[in-house]
């Protein structure tokens, strides 16, 4: 980025704390922290990479705002490949924005959302994986979503991308060949390319395959918890979470909409709905909150379908099972601590896991959450080297193994080679676009609004 104007913002979060970072990315980031920052011990200059203590100082008004520590990175070994200064100032919101207010008197302007890691991408120091597990790093909630995203960061996932992108580019130079000179005697095994492209096909497949694992690490699972009225769904979420999210009564009906928050179980976040009960509503509110129980069972990874063990089964269950049959479901034959009236062997029947809990003893739990995660995840996540977990990148994967299908299949058929070279590069474009070579600025534009502003 030749000629780019200096951006500033706050890179930390606000409100109250120890230390506020405000960071300056351009090409005026020196001569700006030159002007506002008087450092203790006089400096003709600022050894780049080392930190001064000293005070940010109004040059029109001499006044100080701030004692604060303050860097200067010189490109373009610096995050975003241009000059960058770091203000390390007291973290209240005042002093850091009458800090950045200062740098902006004195000719940075406030940067876009994701604007110094945007800058990072087009100066060629990371690509677009890498870009987008800098947001994926800074909204990991969990320890297995963290180490994902560091991966991705580190470049593994981009090393593979480019081996599948050389893999592609050595077969399409070799039929560009056939086609570009016809006339020469040149060597070429088309069917040894095809072989190749099978193989990288093969390959492509397996990444797209870890997006169901990667989803679950990165994004988690919806869990609807369903059952007939004052069977023990809102206590069995408050049990789940350890704390009293839903209201509890022994009068039916008590919940109305449905109430969700998130567990983290194997490293897997789980979003748990509580939902009303199913019967026959009792008024419009009720019906409402019904009718939303039911739009919602088609949309959920996993359904559990509560019970009363110390009740009969009745038409009421009947009807639930009819609308979730086709689910992935867990039986929770609830209430255990009570003498057992439910017939089992009708829960049986339905083919479903059953699991015995008592929601209000806290029975069982362990038991349902490691139901959970063999429901969902099966064995568990399987041993492999990359996960997708980002849905850009599955779309685009899935467009490149469709164009080399179709390169394939023009090889074997022997259609003319212009064929298999056309779906080859349009494999590359894809390809290009996960990493950032081929996508378009509406791209760059939604994924870098993501960002907050500082990063």
């Amino acid at each position: 980025m030749e000629n780019a104007d200096t951006i500033c913002a706050i890179s930390t979060p606000p409100g109250e704390g120890g230390i506020g970072i405000i960071r300056i990315s351009g090409p005026e980031a020196y001569p700006i922290l030159k002007k506002i920052f008087l450092p203790k011990k006089r400096q003709d200059a600022f050894l780049s990479y080392t930190f001064y203590l000293g005070y940010i100082v109004n040059p029109a008004t001499k006044a100080s705002i701030d004692e604060v520590f303050a860097v200067f990175m010189n490109a373009p070994n610096t995050y975003t490949r241009e000059d960058i200064a770091e203000i390390h100032s007291h973290g209240g919101l005042a002093t850091q924005r009458a800090i950045l207010s200062l740098i902006m008197q004195e000719g940075a302007r406030l940067a876009e959302p994701g604007e110094f890691t945007k800058r990072a991408f087009l100066n060629g120091r990371i690509d677009l994986i890498q870009a987008e597990s800098v947001l994926d790093i800074i909204q990991s909630e969990t320890e297995d979503e963290l180490k994902c995203a560091l991966s991705f960061l580190e470049g593994k996932l981009s090393k593979q991308i480019n081996t599948i992108k050389e893999n592609i580019k050595k077969t399409l130079v070799d039929i560009e060949a056939l086609i570009d000179f016809p006339d020469e005697d040149i060597e070429v095994d088309v069917k040894t390319h095809s072989s190749t492209l099978i193989t990288t096909k093969d390959f492509i497949d397996s990444l797209i395959d870890s997006y169901y694992e990667g989803r679950a690490i990165k994004h988690g699972f919806e869990v609807l918890i369903v059952g007939r009225a004052n069977v023990g769904k809102s206590s069995l979420l408050n049990c789940l979470l350890l704390n009293e999210r839903a209201i509890v009564t022994p009068l039916p009906g008590t919940t109305r909409d449905m109430i969700e928050d998130t567990i983290h179980v194997k490293g897997i976040k789980l979003k748990i709905i509580d939902t009303a009960g199913l019967r026959k509503p009792k008024d419009v509110i009720e019906k409402e909150g019904i009718e939303r129980v039911m739009r919602k069972i088609p949309e959920v990874d996993l359904i559990i379908w509560v019970l009363d063990g110390s009740a009969q089964y009745t038409e009421g269950d009947e009807d639930i099972y009819r609308h979730i049959r086709h689910k992935n479901t867990i039986a929770i034959v609830n209430k255990i601590d009570l003498p057992l009236i439910l017939e089992r062997e009708r829960v049986l029947s339905k083919g479903f896991r059953i699991v015995e809990t008592s929601a209000l003893k806290g029975i069982g739990i362990d038991a349902l959450k490691e139901a959970f995660y063999e429901n969902l995840m099966g064995k568990g996540i399987k041993n492999r080297t990359t996960l997708i977990t980002n849905v850009r990148h599955r779309d685009c994967l899935v467009k490149t193994r469709e164009s080399v299908k179709r390169a394939i299949g023009c090889i074997k058929q022997n259609e003319p080679l212009e064929f298999a070279a056309f779906e080859l590069r349009d494999a590359l474009f894809h390809l290009g676009e996960i990493t950032g070579e081929t996508s378009t600025e509406e791209i760059l534009n939604d994924i870098f609004s993501k960002f907050c502003i500082g990063k």
